[in-house]
């Protein structure tokens, strides 16, 4: 069995936008990220998920980006009641 935790994360990131040529600030909520507890720390796990996040996001269209926060609150889990 993998132990794994499912997670939202929160994330405030400043973006360079390629057409527009400046910079925003961005705060984006309910990024899903999987931690695999056995394959690296939450915190990069959450990381990443940022980046992962950014780079669908936004494609090529941003010269540079900067994560400057980011938090994770674990998924509760719905049970049913059968």
């Amino acid at each position: 069995m993998q132990r794994e935790t499912r997670i939202h994360v929160s994330a405030d990131i400043i973006i360079r936008n390629r057409e527009a040529a400046k910079e925003e600030n961005l705060s984006v909520n309910g990024i899903e990220c999987v931690w695999h507890w056995d394959d690296g720390s939450r915190d990069a796990a959450e990381y990443w998920a940022v980046i992962d996040w950014v780079s669908n996001t936004f494609g090529n269209n941003i010269d540079w980006f900067n994560v400057t926060s980011w938090t994770g609150s674990p998924v509760k889990e719905k049970v049913n009641a059968g």
